[in-house]
């Protein structure tokens, strides 16, 4: 078998980065839901869509790793998502793993990885 091209472990890398940090963003949320009590609702709302965009990263970057070809799509749908979400209000960390992976994934020789 032939060695997994290193932009694709890297992409991979980045994606799970990016995973992990949303689920981080989905404790702070969580745990500010839970000091303010009963208005800690939204919070909590908040919380468990960031969780659930997080655990959706970790399959993402089973996917990348594995080179599955669903992987291609719904990492570039996820990050595109993203990097909506990231711009208002502005985040500036949360805005430069999903840039950086979007644009990754549109070079040619990338999405050809991911046909085989």
């Amino acid at each position: 078998m032939a060695a997994k091209p290193i932009g694709i472990v890297i992409l991979a890398v980045l994606q799970l980065l990016s995973a992990l940090l949303i689920i981080y963003s989905g404790y702070v949320a969580l745990m500010a839901a839970l000091l303010l009590g009963p208005l800690g609702i939204l919070f909590v709302g908040l919380a468990a869509i960031l969780l659930i965009f997080g655990i959706i990263g970790l399959i993402l970057f089973y996917g990348l790793w594995s080179l599955k070809g669903w992987a291609w799509l719904w990492t570039l749908i996820i990050n595109i998502l993203s990097i909506l979400l990231n711009l208002y209000p502005f985040n500036w960390i949360g805005l430069i793993l999903p840039v950086i992976i979007v644009v990754y994934l549109l070079v040619p020789s990338t999405r050809a990885a991911f046909k085989k």
